[in-house]
């Protein structure tokens, strides 16, 4: 993968991009957690963050189409340049970890899940539970 974001040259390519973006966030996940990368860096995640969530603007989104354009400009631009400056080989190692599937987003989400599906299967057994109460309830 080359490092920083390009402007596709064609749909297909546009595609091809888009097909990239799960690798992108779960590098974004590593780098921002990894305790190498500058907090200077970091610090640019930060405000792109603050930039998307307060209501402040360059332009109001409430402008059709050019409202909601800036944001995922100040996005793209932002993840761009903290993929750029951070430390090559820290984005290299990272990259590596994600081609394995070893990467920190993936272990994270698998913990994510099995604490979940715990409470999943507990909210099921108890929606099972009113459910057959309901029809219990309803033949009497």
């Amino acid at each position: 993968m080359a490092r920083g974001l390009h402007a596709p040259r064609d749909m297909g390519e546009a595609l091809e991009e888009l097909g990239k973006l799960p690798t992108y966030a779960r590098l974004m996940w590593a780098l921002a957690r990894d305790g190498r990368v500058p907090l200077r860096h970091k610090a640019v995640l930060g405000g792109v963050a603050a930039y998307l969530v307060l209501p402040i603007d360059l332009i109001p989104d409430w402008v059709p189409l050019v409202g909601e354009l800036d944001d995922l400009a100040v996005l793209l631009f932002g993840v761009d340049w903290f993929i750029r400056n951070a430390p090559a080989e820290i984005v290299d190692e990272h990259l590596a970890r994600i081609a394995r599937d070893e990467d920190v987003l993936a272990r994270d989400l698998d913990r994510a899940e099995s604490a979940l599906a715990d409470r999943v299967s507990e909210l099921r057994a108890t929606l099972e539970r009113i459910r057959s109460r309901s029809r219990q309830g309803g033949n009497e």
